[in-house]
């Protein structure tokens, strides 16, 4: 399995503080299947400053030592960017990283409380520009959950979503849990993800929350959100997605079943 986002990188943003740790976290994820992790560390102006080469030098570092210590993992380099003006700008200038450094996949933290009102505006530009929005843990964006028409409109323009393991666990409440599934049965998740951040608290691994995946969608379709489109995305390929559906406040569970095979209705391309 794939890992498209885990903060396993020490000492640059809030994942783990040290090596040992590090290695730690790199340990329980082989020891749960993942064979690929994708290292995401967070690009937020005022608090955590990680451009492209520093990212590429860190995971270099981070990989000579798994393999060092013997661990059958393999890294790639990656950012969740805080969404801010001119950032295309600074993803074609080579300053910010995409998914594999790519030039394709672009992983985008939306503020919280307030979205900016042209959202539907910036998913288009960067559509335009030829990179793939992926919005990381919508399920949990409280501006989301008030308003997840917003997820609709994104996702038809052309972004993609992760979901977050631990929230459809419900680790982070009720409330999350119960909009993540919501979004699964809206056609709006098109990957899971650990978004890893320590080997006790939040750690990486994909095996309790992809039963309840399963559950929910089907395991061919679960296992193409862990396999099939994480391992596109970091070859920089074009993916085929369903048409979301159109939302609704009641559960579409009752009204309609997830088939094998979800990610063959549209193409997403840059």
């Amino acid at each position: 399995m794939i890992d498209l986002h885990c903060h396993i990188i020490p000492g640059i943003d809030d994942g783990p503080k040290l090596l040992e740790e590090s290695l730690e976290m790199c340990r329980i994820a082989v020891s749960d299947g993942i064979s690929k992790v994708v290292c995401t560390p967070h690009n937020t102006t005022g608090k955590y400053s990680n451009g492209r080469e520093k990212i590429i030098r860190h995971v270099n570092e981070l990989q000579a030592a798994i393999n060092e210590n013997g661990i059958p993992l393999i890294l790639f380099p990656g950012c969740e960017i805080q969404l801010e003006p001119g950032l295309v700008a600074r993803i074609r200038e080579g300053e910010l990283m995409t998914v594999n450094d790519s030039g394709k996949y672009v992983i985008l933290e939306l503020p919280g409380e307030a979205l900016p009102h042209n959202m539907e505006e910036i998913i288009s530009f960067f559509v335009f520009a030829g990179l793939v929005p992926i919005i990381s843990h919508p399920e949990r964006n409280p501006a989301l959950i008030r308003n997840p028409e917003i997820i609709y409109r994104m996702v038809t323009l052309g972004a993609l979503t992760q979901l977050t393991t631990s929230s459809l666990n419900g680790r982070f409440g009720s409330e999350i849990e119960a909009f993540s599934v919501s979004l699964l049965e809206h056609d709006l998740v098109h990957m899971m993800v650990t978004d890893a951040h320590s080997s006790t608290r939040r750690r990486p691994v994909f095996s309790e929350a992809l039963n309840r995946l399963k559950r929910i969608v089907g395991e061919e379709a679960a296992m193409e959100m862990v396999r099939e489109v994480p391992g596109r995305i970091l070859n920089g390929e074009d993916i085929d997605t369903r048409f979301p559906v159109p939302w609704k406040k009641e559960s579409v569970r009752k009204r309609r079943s997830f088939m094998p095979g979800i990610f063959r209705k549209r193409s997403i391309s840059s």
